[in-house]
Order: C-alpha cells, then sequence, then structure tokens
C-alpha cells in the first residue's frame, strides 16, 4: 500500500533530532489538504467552492476513505469550513507510519528510523520555496506547498505558499477540470486557516 499524499505530509513534519512534530495544528491541517488533493487526483473529489465526493467510497486506504465519508455524508460546506478539528488527520496519519515501521515510539517521542532521508528531503522542500520554481511534478508541488505552509521543515509560511499555490499550481492544473478546482481551492483554504492557527502573525511569511 502506497503512502498517502497527507502521510507524507506528516512524515516530512518531523523534527527528528527533538522527535516530535513540528507545528503540529498547522500540520494537522496540511494533513487534511493532503488527503482532499489526493482524492481530488484520484477523480474521486471534485468542486471549486466545497468539496464533493465522487466515485468508490471504499479503496483499502482507511485515511483516504475516511475523508471520502465524511465529505459524502454531508451537505454542501464551505472548504473553509473543513479544516477545524483536524488533530484526528494528524493522529491518524501518525499512527499508519509507526504501523509501517517508518516511525516507532519511545516513550513520546518519536524516532524516525530514516533521520537522513526525512532531513534531505525538508530541505529540499526548503530549496524549492526559495528559488520560487515549482517541482515539475504535480504531487510533489502539493506536498512542497503544504509542508512549507505548516512549517514541517522550519518557519510556517502560509501567506508565501498560498501566493505561491495560485502561481505554481493554476498551470498544472489547466486541464483537471472540477477536480483541479478542488485541489487548488484546498490548498488556498488550508493556508488560511495555518494562518489563523498561528498565535502571532506572520506578517513577513
Amino acid at each position: 500500500m502506497s503512502e498517502p499524499l497527507g502521510v507524507t505530509v506528516c512524515r516530512l513534519s518531523l523534527d527528528p533530532v527533538r522527535g516530535r512534530i513540528r507545528h503540529p495544528l498547522q500540520v494537522g491541517v496540511a494533513v487534511r489538504a493532503g488527503m482532499f488533493c489526493e482524492l481530488a487526483l484520484a477523480g474521486r473529489m471534485v468542486g471549486a467552492h466545497w468539496p464533493e465526493a465522487l466515485g468508490d467510497p471504499d479503496t483499502g486506504q482507511p485515511l483516504l476513505d475516511s475523508v471520502h465519508a465524511a465529505v459524502a455524508s454531508r451537505g454542501p460546506t464551505r472548504w473553509k469550513r473543513w479544516y477545524s478539528h483536524v488533530d484526528a488527520d494528524r493522529d491518524a496519519a501518525s499512527r499508519q507510519l509507526i504501523a509501517s515501521g517508518r516511525w516507532r515510539l519511545d516513550g513520546r517521542r518519536i524516532i524516525d528510523t530514516d533521520p537522513g532521508s526525512t532531513v534531505h528531503d525538508q530541505q529540499q522542500i526548503m530549496r524549492q520555496l526559495a528559488s520560487r520554481e515549482p517541482p515539475q511534478d504535480l504531487a510533489e508541488t502539493i506536498l512542497t506547498l503544504l509542508v512549507g505552509a505548516a512549517g514541517g521543515a522550519g518557519r510556517p509560511a502560509p501567506r508565501r505558499c498560498r501566493k505561491l499555490a495560485k502561481q505554481w499550481l493554476s498551470p498544472q492544473l489547466m486541464t483537471s477540470g472540477r477536480a483541479g478546482d478542488a485541489v487548488l481551492s484546498s490548498v488556498i483554504a488550508s493556508t488560511a486557516a495555518i494562518r489563523r492557527a498561528n498565535p502571532v502573525p506572520l506578517l513577513s511569511r
């Protein structure tokens, strides 16, 4: 079973030295956005103003299926309303990483079994954001924006990532129709939610 995009967001938000997830509330928002984006890329989620679930409700990916089921069971609900109470998503992603063996627990400390790879990928995300040039791969673009916005690899930068999302994603999603609308809307809404979650406004970020 491949690793869902939201789980990758969680994995790349770990501080391997401290053994803790950086900015856990913001990361929870980004994890949920990753799930929405993956569902959209798979043709199971569409919508510019609110998410609409399509297709098979059971694909064998419990985290994705739970988000799909939550959307399917509710009426039209604006994107911004989907980014509260996100701790469950982050905790579920963490449990999957532990179950897969990528993470293990030492008391309350999270041990990354491949910290060198994590640090390398986090540094690559920071370099990509600094370059202001998008990755060639759409999933990598989404991952870079979500981890960067939530501060998984450093300080949260939701304003900068919101601006880059409009620049980077719009051209990559031109032929994706309503699924592309869902990807862009979920990323934009998540960066706004991350800004609201910061106790101190990051005016320059």
